[in-house]
């Protein structure tokens, strides 16, 4: 339920940026929330394709619109004017499910000193047009990862979207660094997590990813690992290197460091850049000289759980089957 006038519970932003096809259904899937009062937030970059057309047939929306420095500018844009106690992150081109602001306000509201809550969350294949429901790809409902482990934070998929913070939160730890393109949530949980955020699991599953060719992060074949690269091993380095990080997470930051850059330069080699290869090598020494050997530990026991699974589903099949 959205109101203009009263005080919200909630704020939910949403930027946004010629996503005239599918913004639509992301402020439906918000206007269909009952038992609380939300005001929705669209930070537009100056969309072109209509989208500010579509948004006008909305007039309970609060719609910021003109540049910005991408999408955590935009998200910073909107926590600036902000009303609600809870706030919550909505992508132009996905969904929340359902009740699921009426399960997050229950579950903050019976753990009055946790900083956020997290639900689960559905990656669905859109249609060929990008607008189709499409099928289920995978689900998150792991409480461990609700609540975040060292390993989520930096190679894990931390499903900020499934994710509501109270506004102390954001006064406490700071916003999104707009620097980062790909990454700024990572690095957003990251300092969160060391501040000590404590998040409530929800049971409930809560937000819907939606898998297309023109969406930033959840696409097929993981098309965006390059351009995140920078910006991983930028986190990576600067938590290793923090005193102040906790022991796991340092450890777990290394870890990560040796896996990005091992992974990258094996990639430029089989693609011919040895050169690219020998840049990735030199930098990743000078950032942590034991690199190769933690990339070669993690890249054995890849390599060994790979065998062991596939000889127990060898063992699983029919005699003769090839």
């Amino acid at each position: 339920m959205t109101e203009q006038g009263a005080t919200p519970l909630f704020t939910i932003i949403t930027p946004c940026l010629n996503r005239a096809a599918l913004i639509a259904q992301a402020v439906d899937s918000v206007l269909a929330q009952d038992g609380v009062t939300v005001e929705h937030i669209l930070v537009d970059g100056g969309s072109t394709d209509g989208t500010l057309e579509v948004l006008a047939r909305y007039p309970h929306l609060r719609v910021l619109s003109g540049p910005d420095r991408g999408v955590y500018d935009a998200i910073n844009r909107g926590l600036a004017i902000a009303r609600g106690s809870i706030i919550g992150h909505l992508n132009s081109d996905d969904l929340l499910l359902p009740g699921a602001l009426s399960a997050v306000a229950r579950a903050l509201a019976a753990a009055p000193d946790a900083d956020a809550a997290c639900g689960g969350a559905t990656v669905v294949a859109a249609g060929s047009d990008g607008v189709g429901s499409g099928h289920d790809v995978c689900g998150y409902d792991d409480p461990g990862l609700k609540a975040l482990r060292p390993a989520d934070l930096c190679r894990g998929v931390p499903i900020i979207n499934a994710r509501f913070f109270r506004r102390g939160l954001y006064e406490r730890v700071g916003t999104y660094d707009p620097s980062y393109r790909y990454a700024g949530d990572r690095e957003f949980l990251i300092r969160a997590w060391t501040a000590g955020m404590k998040t409530i699991p929800v049971p409930d599953r809560v937000y819907v990813y939606r898998q297309h060719a023109g969406s930033m992060t959840i696409v097929g074949g993981m098309r965006h690992t390059v351009p995140w690269l920078g910006e991983h091993l930028r986190i990576a380095r600067r938590v290793m290197n923090d005193p102040a990080s906790p022991p796991a997470l340092r450890r777990e930051a290394r870890d990560w460091h040796a896996f990005e850059v091992g992974r990258a330069a094996v990639r430029a080699l089989a693609a011919g850049a040895a050169g690219t290869a020998a840049r990735l090598a030199v930098g990743g020494t000078a950032a942590d000289p034991l690199w190769a050997a933690r990339f070669a530990f993690q890249a054995t026991g890849y390599c060994l759980r790979h065998y062991c699974l596939r000889r127990h589903e060898r063992a699983k099949e029919p005699p003769g089957t090839s």
